[in-house]
């Protein structure tokens, strides 16, 4: 066994012996027990260091008293340490008065103005650390009547052949008052630092505790949220599929209504029957859309490396042939290639070009210009185009479902392309907003988590 293992084991052994394991960690008892314990384990070592030379000089000059207490503390250290079979409580209690015994032989053999009085003011902290407040006084009080008892053998010079005869009465008083007057400060501060501490630790206890039962709801919540919102996906997903048929017939019988009897409409049951089928239609338009939405993190979740440059190029390709427009002028910077899921990639890079196009003053020429900024997690996008801007009031309501600034007969649209948006930045571990002043054009912002693997969502 290397020489770790049996410090390891020797340290085991001592903090099973000298802590309770029902000790509750946030409670003082907890504390003071593992305190007591750490004196022990490096006290020990210590002790039998320093008690060959010690008992050694001891023996040589005769001072009996110094011996007995240097060996009771030995043989009691040893046995709080190591003797199973009695509780924590006792072992203090041996410890201390051990240690009293070893700091009054030191008192009487090495002077008063030598260690011992610094051990009895030592002795009386380890009490306040280790036992409770009344063993604590009754040490401050011990202290004073030896130094009462050693003040009366300095003036009668009892035990001449001691040190204590060869100092004053008035200057073992003047030194022993401070050891007393600095026991007792110790006895009244160091419990108010220990009752500030429990305070402390009791709160931090109890914010835990509501930390976590308020985690446990937390998730508790995000799970039922998750479940609801399947259950919304799943249903619209349901719903719009089984609307799309009786749309696609009320539409086609309508338009056979027009074709066959023309003739025998008047004007008025042709523009009925021009809004009846313009709305199928774009009903029909927002029912795709909805289905699109549904299946984003339903359908469409496997994670590939995208090379956005193609995606980009196919979208300008598409845009900038097409006579919609009035020859937009697209440009992008050399992008990346990403972990995402490639199709929602298109859909959301393809719908902010689209919408930066779209909405743009009568007769003007598109200008779109597409960016990117590498984060530390996160790859951020920006699609910048000279457009009619939105107003401030308006910008987090864009990203609603159907939600739409202007009619359709003004700008087409279902009113879904940025709620599909703000989905796929979410569902990629990110986010979407936009900056824009009215008249002075819009820039979308859109961020994308770098760490995707597998399946996104």
């Amino acid at each position: 066994m290397k020489m770790s293992e049996y410090w390891q084991t020797y340290k085991d052994t001592i903090h099973r012996n000298c802590t309770n394991t029902d000790d509750k960690e946030y409670g003082l008892a907890y504390w003071k027990n593992h305190l007591f314990a750490i004196m022990v384990i490096y006290l020990m070592p210590l002790s039998l260091i320093a008690i060959i030379p010690g008992l050694y000089l001891a023996v040589i000059e005769r001072l009996t008293f110094l011996v007995i207490a240097d060996i009771l503390a030995i043989i009691s250290l040893i046995a709080i340490a190591f003797l199973p079979g009695f509780n924590v409580y006792l072992r203090k209690l041996i410890f201390c008065t051990a240690f009293y015994l070893v700091s009054i032989a030191l008192l009487f053999y090495l002077g008063t103005y030598g260690p011992g009085l610094m051990y009895l003011l030592a002795i009386t902290i380890m009490v306040v650390l280790i036992l409770d407040d009344k063993y604590a006084y009754g040490t401050v009080i011990l202290n004073t009547v030896v130094c009462i008892l050693i003040g009366v053998m300095i003036h009668f010079q009892i035990m001449a052949d001691t040190l204590l005869w060869q100092y004053s009465v008035q200057s073992w008083v003047a030194v022993s008052s401070s050891l007393v007057f600095l026991s007792l400060l110790s006895v009244i501060l160091i419990p108010k630092l220990f009752n500030g501490l429990q305070s402390t630790i009791q709160k931090q206890k109890e914010l835990k505790e509501k930390l976590e039962e308020n985690q446990v709801m937390l998730q508790s919540s995000i799970e039922e949220v998750k479940e609801k919102n399947k259950e919304l996906e799943d249903f619209a997903y349901v719903t719009s599929h089984d609307l799309k048929e009786p749309l696609r017939m009320i539409r086609s019988f309508l338009k056979l209504l027009d074709e066959k009897y023309s003739a025998a409409l008047d004007e008025k049951a042709k523009k009925y029957i021009y809004f009846a089928v313009n709305g199928a239609e774009r009903l029909t338009s927002q029912i795709d859309d909805l289905l699109e939405y549904s299946r984003i993190g339903r359908v469409y979740k496997n994670v590939e490396n995208v090379d956005l440059n193609k995606i980009v190029q196919e979208i300008v390709e598409l845009h900038v042939n097409n006579p919609t427009y009035n020859k937009p002028i697209i440009k992008y910077d050399p992008l990346p290639a990403i972990r995402a899921v490639p199709i929602l990639m298109k859909m959301i890079l393809q719908n902010l070009i689209h919408n930066g196009l779209k909405f743009q003053p009568e007769n003007s020429i598109a200008e779109i210009h597409i960016n990117f900024l590498e984060q530390d997690e996160y790859w951020q996008f920006s699609i910048s185009d000279n457009g009619i801007g939105i107003k401030e009031e308006h910008q987090k309501l864009i990203f609603q479902l159907f939600h739409r600034l202007h009619s359709p007969h003004t700008y087409s649209g279902t009113g879904m392309g940025l709620a599909i948006c703000k989905k796929i930045a979410e569902q990629h571990g990110g986010k979407i907003w936009v900056e824009s002043k009215p008249g002075h054009g819009s820039t979308f912002y859109f961020t994308i988590k770098k760490e995707l693997s597998g399946h996104a969502f």
